[in-house]
């Protein structure tokens, strides 16, 4: 009888600690973000929403950077992740929604800083989110570069 009770604890505690471990899973969300380098000199850098799985994140990513490779061909991809913790201090504000020292678009479920000379990036900051909201992106805006 006490080794049936043994037998009977451990699958309970298994089964417990399977949950568990599947509810850490599915708890955890992942952040898409890419690093862009445009012949002009500029760099964009994009944080999109959280996404509730991996598999989902790289596909945000792989949508986002098709639109970026039919529109510039040039253009050299530095990064696209997916992670659990924004670690770059610029993907982080830019997620937060803090203002940043670079022109900034700001668009539903996107948000994108251009990194390089000021006007261009300004320039760059204005035409795209212009195009955004001829595309039906919904609320789109550029906010220029501040001095912080």
């Amino acid at each position: 009888m006490r080794r049936w009770l043994k037998i009977g604890i451990g699958v309970v505690l298994a089964a417990a600690a399977g949950f568990v471990a599947h509810m850490h899973v599915v708890a955890q969300t992942y952040y898409p973000s890419l690093r862009v380098q445009a012949p002009e000199g500029l760099v964009y850098v994009v944080v999109q929403d959280e996404r509730a799985e991996r598999r989902e994140c790289g596909a945000a990513n792989e949508r986002f950077l098709s639109r970026i490779k039919q529109g510039c061909k040039e253009c050299r991809i530095l990064a696209a992740r997916c992670t659990r913790e924004l670690e770059e201090p610029l993907e982080r504000d830019l997620y937060k929604a803090t203002p940043v020292k670079h022109a900034t678009v700001v668009a539903p479920g996107m948000r994108m800083a251009i990194v390089g000379p000021q006007p261009l990036a300004d320039q760059s900051c204005e035409l795209i989110a212009q195009q955004a909201q001829q595309q039906g992106a919904g609320s789109t805006a550029c906010r220029r570069a501040t001095s912080l």
